[in-house]
């Protein structure tokens, strides 16, 4: 006999809409709504990327990836200022990351 007391249970009790409201809210979850950021908040943001030395600087950085919200720490291997991005090695792709500036949310300089 299965002792389990969870799902089992409450799934004959729970409406179709009900279901579908749950998940809807567990997809919602997820998502993340870009920062409102001052003046302020976006110049120091942009102070940090100019102290960025390409290929020897760490940085531990929180940036948007579509819906989510990213943490990745590597070292920055190259910085388009013309293309508004930057490339970011982690241990964890086998690629370099290309993150465009307006999806960084926060830079620490390690």
């Amino acid at each position: 006999m299965v002792n389990d007391r969870g799902k089992i249970k409450w799934t004959s009790l729970m409406l179709p809409e009900h279901v579908e409201m749950l998940q809807h809210m567990g997809r919602e979850i997820g998502k993340a709504k870009p920062p409102i950021m001052d003046e302020q908040q976006l110049e120091e943001l942009e102070q940090k990327v100019r102290d960025i030395e390409v290929g020897k600087t760490k940085v531990r950085m929180l940036y948007r990836k579509g819906q989510q919200v990213e943490n990745a720490f590597g070292i920055v291997t190259g910085l388009m200022q013309s293309e508004r991005y930057l490339l970011l090695d982690t241990k964890d792709s086998l690629y370099p990351i290309r993150i465009p500036f307006h999806h960084i949310i926060d830079i620490s300089l390690h």
